[in-house]
């Protein structure tokens, strides 16, 4: 019955996200006995969904677009808001694990640290072996399932942004993706004092601005100027003007950062922002760099890179494009042209990675990877510094649901995590046991007190001992007030439509009522960031090579940050300053380890998974290394083959 009540409902005109997930796991598990019970409740409430014009209307009309796992995913210099080595032939299920991408449980080492004496910047080809360019030319197409926010790194918060900006924009410092150690780009050089509290910066000489203007020190002063300006908008200030007193030019070629306390991981850290250039930015007016032309696209003699592609132009939901630059400093890419595809959501993007309609996709369904055995399409998965998790808005002044610890604990209590990442990422994700993914060196997941386990009866009790009571229609309420809220995610990002299907269904065995809202990404990243009118959102996370995430659990990062529900507290913030000065690795492993088991007491927020996310290539395509941390990092090497 509940499949007929479903393709029935597949004609109407209903929340197209939440539609495909019931259809998908119809299509997986036909035979409804052997359906998990999650997803037997799922079935249920979207039956009764079909008369509530909400849920009927969380789709809409528009093929919207989703986070990179990071994630988008990756990644920006710091960290974003998201949505993988050497390539081989997907196998069933399996794909080919990115071989020198450290492997998921074998953290690698932290970057090298402070120094009293200058050390260079490294090799730009991380030790891998490129093949010769054979065909020079060419347009390469990526699929991504999110259209770009902004074409200007300064205000720039999410990854699909972060991710085209990378064809044109440079930082300073860029992370090997294969140990996450620091090596420079603009910079050819770095040393720090003692205590590591002064860095000073080496800048390459002879790189230019793609419109012809030499690169100095004044562009990088005027890049981390914007940043530390609360006018700019950018997502970083109160994370950069908690850690730098000031930015200062020694000559055209040497920079040096005065920070307001020892910052280990400075290189990794402050010093991977994309820089901008001053003879354009320097003079603008903070409060209107949003919107100039610059960022918007609408004039692109002011969007100016370093990187081996200049931009042509941006199509709103469309396409962005860039093309080659021929002056570029690290050599001229072999590509004329690099265009990156919005499509509507995951299961397109893997339909039109098959077709040849696009040849690079990152983020493929688990589900679909076994569809790629033997073609002409290798599929590479590699693990990532970024997570998927849920947040509450604890604004007291709000005055929601979510002030109450007991509920938010209670939620995370009542998902079966280990089910839905079997069941909608098919295993290609891990459980998360605190904050730390697995590939970063302060992943301690024994020295985590609260794992969260699936306890539908811990998840009742804490709710009963708070008060909230079921009524007669099932929703618990108290003083008056029921427990209901809406919950938030993209459209398009299939796995996590899926996730707000399985969450709804296991809320409502402990009296819970979440109403799902899928949003276009850019929409979703203004309401976490800027207006926070929201209950709880459900979105992924990358991160830098730094453990340290005050960005997002700080006090001071609501407005200039990350930390999009408001939460704060100062044990937090103490345990998270100290772990940043601490120069022993062992000590940072118990701060950080201490700052997770405080945080996840507080439960401002849920960690659902460290995802995994397939990479789909198509095998005229050269030198690409799909990675978790950095894809983009020799994109000047990559080519195509002749048409």
């Amino acid at each position: 019955m509940l499949s007929r009540v479903l393709r029935s409902w597949n004609a109407m005109s209903c929340a197209r996200g939440v539609c495909h997930a019931i259809r998908y796991f119809i299509r997986w598990r036909s035979d409804l006995r052997l359906m998990p019970r999650w997803l037997r409740y799922a079935g249920l409430l979207m039956v009764i969904a079909l008369v509530m014009p909400l849920i009927v209307a969380c789709g809409g009309s528009s093929e919207a677009t989703a986070t990179k796992g990071t994630t988008a995913t990756e990644p920006a210099a710091a960290s974003s808001p998201t949505e993988s080595g050497t390539t081989g032939t997907a196998t069933g299920a399996e794909p080919t694990k990115a071989a020198e991408t450290p492997s998921t449980g074998s953290p690698v080492s932290s970057p090298p640290t402070g120094s009293a004496g200058r050390v260079e910047g490294g090799d730009l080809t991380f030790g891998q072996t490129l093949k010769p360019v054979d065909n020079k030319g060419g347009t390469l197409i990526e699929g991504a399932i999110s259209d770009i926010s902004t074409v200007l790194p300064i205000v720039t918060d999410d990854v699909p942004s972060s991710n085209f900006e990378a064809l044109i924009f440079e930082s300073m410092i860029t992370v090997n993706p294969f140990t996450l150690e620091p090596v420079g780009l603009l910079a050819e050089a770095w040393e720090s004092n003692e205590t590591m509290d002064v860095w000073t910066i080496y800048l390459r000489d002879g790189v230019t601005w793609q419109d012809g203007k030499p690169f100095t020190a004044k562009d990088v002063k005027t890049t981390y100027d914007l940043h530390m300006n609360p006018d700019s908008g950018s997502s970083y200030t109160s994370d950069l003007t908690s850690k730098i007193k000031s930015v200062d030019v020694v000559d055209d070629h040497t920079v040096t950062f005065t920070l307001n306390h020892p910052l280990v991981d400075f290189l990794v850290d402050v010093a991977g922002y994309a820089i901008v250039a001053d003879h354009i930015w320097g003079s603008t007016p903070a409060a209107s760099v949003k919107t100039d032309g610059g960022a918007t696209g609408q004039d692109p003699t002011r969007v100016v890179g370093t990187g081996p592609f200049k931009f042509k132009e941006w199509l709103s939901g469309d396409h962005a494009t860039a093309v080659r630059y021929d002056d570029y400093w690290n050599g001229a890419a072999a590509l004329d042209e690099y265009i990156m595809k919005v499509v509507p959501d995951r299961a397109t993007g893997a339909q039109q990675l098959k077709t040849g309609e696009i040849d690079f996709f990152q983020g493929l369904l688990g589900s679909s990877v076994s569809e790629f055995k033997g073609s002409n399409v290798d599929v590479v998965a590699a693990d990532a510094l970024s997570f998927t998790f849920f947040g509450y808005n604890v604004d007291p002044a709000r005055k929601g649901v979510f002030e109450d610890v007991n509920v938010r604990q209670a939620l995370i209590y009542a998902l079966d995590r280990d089910a839905m990442v079997e069941e909608i990422q098919f295993g290609f994700a891990q459980v998360a046991v605190g904050t730390m993914p697995p590939l970063s060196w302060a992943y301690n997941p024994d020295g985590i007190k609260l794992k969260y386990p699936y306890d539908v009866d811990k998840a009742n009790q804490l709710l009963d001992e708070a008060g909230w009571v079921k009524g007669s229609d099932g929703v618990r309420a108290k003083d008056g007030k029921k427990l209901e809220f809406t919950m938030y995610t993209n459209a398009g990002n299939n796995v996590r439509e899926q996730y707000l299907v399985a969450a709804q269904a296991y809320w409502n065995e402990i009296g819970v009522k979440m109403t799902p809202q899928l949003e276009p990404f850019p929409e979703l990243v203004d309401r976490i960031t800027e207006t926070h009118d929201f209950d709880i959102f459900l979105i992924g996370f990358s991160w830098s090579a730094t453990p340290d995430q005050s960005i997002m659990f700080g006090c001071n990062s609501y407005e200039g940050g990350f930390n999009f529900g408001k939460y704060c507290n100062e044990e937090v913030d103490k345990v998270l300053n100290e772990a940043m000065s601490e120069p022993d690795r062992a000590k940072r492993i118990e701060l950080y380890t201490e700052f997770q088991n405080l945080m996840l007491a507080d439960a401002p927020a849920a960690i659902l998974d460290f995802p995994q996310s397939p990479t789909g290539v198509n095998q005229r395509l050269h030198n690409v290394f799909p990675s978790g941390i950095n894809a983009y990092w020799n994109v000047n090497h990559w080519w195509v083959d002749k048409k």
